[in-house]
């Protein structure tokens, strides 16, 4: 049985992450010249065309939609954990 605390730390955890993450976006963000956002949009538009190409969106969004599930039901049963005691 997972304690209450530990799943409390887990979520603090991933919030602390996903904040020092946000910051350091917006750092390397006000670093990059137009040039270089321009350089990196169009090798994401590549890489997404790519992959429509070849048939493996399907499957990712798939996997997306999975991941997706898995946590949100590990979520579900953090919070009747963390409701019940």
């Amino acid at each position: 049985m997972i304690r209450k605390d530990t799943i409390l730390s887990f979520l603090e955890g991933h919030k602390r992450a996903d904040e020092l993450i946000a910051e350091e976006k917006k750092k390397r963000l006000t670093r990059l010249s137009g040039e270089d956002s321009s350089r990196e949009y169009i090798a994401l538009c590549e890489l997404a065309e790519k992959g429509t190409r070849k048939g493996s969106w399907e499957i990712l969004q798939k996997k997306k939609i999975e991941f997706l599930l898995k946590r949100r039901q590990f979520f579900n049963r953090a919070g009747r954990f963390r409701g019940g005691q």
